[in-house]
């Protein structure tokens, strides 16, 4: 339903009665259920919203005139106890309060986020897009029971931006409270977001250390190890399509393994470029499993998990992989068309406290991780709403490791030992130790950027910047600072550092400029990996790659890893024609290098590969 009139007001003071201590003036409410929702006045100060069935939404009449580039800052004072947490948007059953801003162009509809062409970094997705939707990065939205507290958001508008709307709208059974909203322009003081001058003036200049050619086999998901014991790095390629609607039904189609020359060492079904692009990891990781000093490959095909020895690829152990299972039925519903999964990755971990690890994790999309050990048998089984990425760290210490699987951080045995609720579902999350506390960090799409006490899952800060999408963890600040550096992406690209007590120190508004840091310089510093070059953390290119990869359907993806042996990291960018190594031209004698478990590499963040840097001894 259209509001009867929408005002426009030039000055943010003219936006009166945000705290409804004059009763609804200015504001329309609807619900979408006749009888459904009844809106109450708080004695306190501010609205309560019982919600019996359906959705309902409170529209702040007035529209504040802005322009591209104003900054704003929304706080908003808020509760919710709702007695579900559902989330499927295929079936629109979705339970939350979102207090939020609505960026509107000069028809008064809402802007959408559209590039002529991607310019900018590693998007933190598998894929690049130029239509990120509509434009989503001031909406303060949560799920479940949330004390009353102060959450904030902050923003720029964007391109195309001509007026600010404001809006509360709720879904589900159960009460929300809105107390109070302030909008203030600007962004909070202690956040810098000029531009900064670059400090690695003297970080070494690349050059092209290899570039090999791709047969048909290339495909957007590579992994990297060393196949044959000879201390050099092979790459796998693993094409794959989809079997079925939506994002959750693919399998892998051919698996290609390639020396650094680019022969073909084996390879497992048929390759065609049409399956190169992919939407999310696959199940393969290469790690020697047996110890028997060489790496192979673990891999979901046709249904059933298979262990290869990774010279020949041939079959050294199968199974059949899981039955498929409803679990909560989050983000595309139960995935169950097929029997049995076909798999979505692999995460190698140490569950039984054994010398190495040598267990993994394999899971469905969003909905169910099932753990396994070396000889392929099950462990233990979880249902829940999934990370993309399981991360794995011995939180208590054990020598066994802890799961944390994106709504609960699971015991070594599969138990859970704390859950949270947080709206939509996480995509990366990272672990660190700082002042003797463990805090776990997680980009959780809409629902935000969330850094928790790990041992406990109790939350200690909460950013509500739109859809959170990548968290990376390196030493990329000024003089080796370790730093956090967050992108959102649907909806809006920024990007964000965090300092290790969570405070956020620098933002970066309409851009995004990798994530994947890189032992570049060898003195304790990491800058961060894009297809193009090297970036500091402000956004600043350092180092620009040679003949850069250029003109590809899909996209360049990057990695990195020490494969000249010389403790500084390489640069390894693929696409589907051609993958090039990027090392170093000169430069000083390394200092330090970065221990990085390269065989649990994700698309989603570093959590699992985070590098440890060691002194080298002179």
């Amino acid at each position: 339903m259209s509001l009867p009139s929408r005002p426009i007001v030039d000055s943010i003071i003219d936006l009166k009665n945000l705290d409804f201590s004059i009763g609804f003036l200015n504001w329309f409410a609807t619900s979408d259920r006749i009888g459904g929702s009844t809106f109450i006045l708080d004695p306190n100060g501010g609205v309560r919203v019982i919600c019996r069935e359906g959705g309902w939404r409170l529209e702040y009449k007035p529209l504040l005139r802005v322009s591209e580039g104003e900054r704003f800052t929304l706080e908003v004072e808020s509760s919710c106890r709702l007695k579900k947490t559902r989330f499927c948007g295929r079936t629109g059953e979705l339970d939350f309060l979102s207090t939020r801003i609505d960026i509107l162009d000069e028809n008064r509809n809402p802007v959408r986020v559209v590039f002529d062409r991607w310019i900018f970094g590693d998007s933190g997705e598998p894929f690049i897009r130029t239509d990120l939707g509509l434009w989503r990065c001031g909406d303060i939205r949560l799920v479940g029971s949330k004390s009353l507290k102060r959450r904030i958001s902050f923003f720029q508008v964007p391109r195309g931006g001509r007026y600010l709307s404001i809006v509360i709208e709720g879904r589900g059974e159960g009460e929300s409270y809105v107390k109070r909203i302030e909008l203030k322009r600007g962004i909070p003081m202690n956040i810098e977001s000029t531009r900064q001058p670059v400090y690695f003036r003297d970080a070494p200049r690349a050059i092209v250390y290899k570039r090999i050619s791709l047969g048909n086999y290339a495909a957007k998901f590579l992994r990297m190890g060393d196949l044959d014991g000879d201390g050099n790095i092979e790459f796998v390629f693993a094409q794959n399509e989809r079997i079925g609607p939506g994002d959750i039904y693919k399998h892998i189609t051919c698996l290609t393994a390639i020396d650094m020359d680019g022969r073909i060492l084996w390879q497992i079904g048929s390759p065609s470029l049409e399956n190169f692009e992919v939407t999310s990891d696959l199940p393969v990781s290469i790690y020697d499993i047996n110890e028997d000093g060489r790496c192979e490959v673990i891999c979901c095909m046709n249904f059933k998990i298979m262990i290869l020895d990774g010279l020949t690829g041939k079959v050294i152990r199968m199974a059949d992989t899981p039955e498929s299972c409803t679990g909560g039925g989050y983000v595309e519903g139960p995935e169950t068309l097929f029997g049995r999964i076909s798999g979505d990755c692999i995460v190698v971990c140490n569950l039984r406290g054994l010398d190495s690890d040598r267990d993994f994790l394999l899971k469905d999309r969003y909905n169910n991780v099932w753990a396994y050990n070396d000889k392929l048998e099950m462990i233990w089984h979880y249902s829940g709403k999934l990370i993309h990425s399981p991360l794995v760290y011995d939180i208590d210490g054990d020598g066994r490791m802890e799961v944390f699987v994106g709504d609960a951080l699971l015991d070594h045995d599969g138990s859970p030992i704390w859950h949270i609720d947080i709206y939509d579902h996480c995509d990366s999350a990272i672990v660190y130790r700082h002042r003797d506390r463990l805090i776990l960090a997680v980009a959780y799409q809409n629902g935000g950027f969330h850094f928790l006490d790990a041992e406990t899952g109790d939350i200690i800060k909460e950013y509500y910047l739109g859809h959170a999408q990548t968290l990376s963890l390196g030493y990329i600040g000024v003089g080796g600072e370790r730093l956090i550096c967050g992108h959102t992406f649907w909806g809006g690209l920024n990007q964000f550092i965090f300092n290790l007590d969570g405070e956020i120190v620098y933002a970066i508004f309409d851009g995004v400029y990798g994530w994947i840091p890189v032992n570049w310089i060898g003195d304790g510093s990491e800058l961060l990996a894009s297809p193009r070059g090297l970036y500091d953390c402000y956004g600043n290119m350092v180092v620009e790659f040679p003949d850069p990869h250029v003109g590809s359907i899909w996209g360049s993806k990057v990695f990195a890893y020490d494969i000249c042996g010389d403790a500084r990291e390489e640069v390894i960018v693929w696409d589907e024609r051609y993958l090039s190594i990027y090392t170093q031209m000169g430069g000083a004698k390394p200092r330090y290098r970065f221990d990085r478990k390269i065989y649990n590499q994700t698309f989603y963040g570093n959590g699992n590969f985070v590098g440890y840097r060691m002194e080298l001894p002179y």
